[in-house]
């Protein structure tokens, strides 16, 4: 049966331990038509991903490639961040963040996922309002209303085994750094086996 992947992975920033630039690389080189899509955060610790253009460029390079592709994982990754603001405040830190994308010069599709998976209904009202195409949502915040968006959950943790089963979409989920048992570095071999494997179509977050 043919598989469709997509390789997700939060908080992609240039600071380390964030920051995976060469396990990037590595995929690539391994296999040059991988399709890698990152929950990128515009201000991970206070510094905005304009700090360091020479990295900026580099990520920029992998997008004009079509190897990667970057969603909106808030605006500064505190704790739940989207889970405590009103409307107001969201679609502010939702123009911030667009705002520190585009002065870094790095193309981003409309495609969220709350810090902490955290988010309420103000929050998704504004993101909603704000055109975003698509939600990587979490079990816990299904009763939600995202009607206006594609809502997406996934089905392979990286940290655990292989599917073997008869799913033909897999959206597997990681991390840039190894936490969760699921950072890229820590699973690369594992995923590189299952491409080469099954040799699966590649498919970025926002074209599910």
């Amino acid at each position: 049966m043919s598989k469709t992947l997509v390789l997700e992975y939060d908080d992609l920033t240039f600071l380390d331990p964030e920051n995976c630039l060469l396990q990037i690389e590595e995929l690539v080189r391994r296999h040059p038509d991988i399709k890698l899509s990152f929950f990128t955060v515009p201000m991970m610790r206070g510094a905005p991903l304009s700090h360091n253009m020479e990295w900026c460029n580099s990520i920029r390079q992998h997008i004009y490639n079509e190897n990667v592709c970057l969603g909106v994982h808030g605006l500064m990754h505190s704790q739940e961040e989207f889970k405590h603001l009103s409307y107001t405040e969201a679609a502010l830190r939702l123009r911030f963040a667009e705002a520190v994308f585009e002065t870094a010069d790095l193309p981003f599709e409309r495609v969220f996922r709350g810090p902490h998976w955290g988010l309420n209904q103000e929050s998704l009202n504004a993101i909603s309002d704000a055109e975003y195409t698509h939600l990587y949502n979490h079990e816990d915040y299904r009763s939600l209303n995202a009607e206006s968006m594609k809502v997406v959950y996934y089905n392979w943790n990286l940290k655990d085994n292989t599917p073997d089963g008869e799913e033909e979409t897999i959206i597997a989920h990681g991390h840039t750094h190894n936490v969760c048992k699921n950072g890229i570095e820590e699973t690369l071999d594992k995923v590189s086996k299952f491409i080469d494997d099954y040799r699966p179509e590649f498919k970025f977050i926002n074209e599910v």
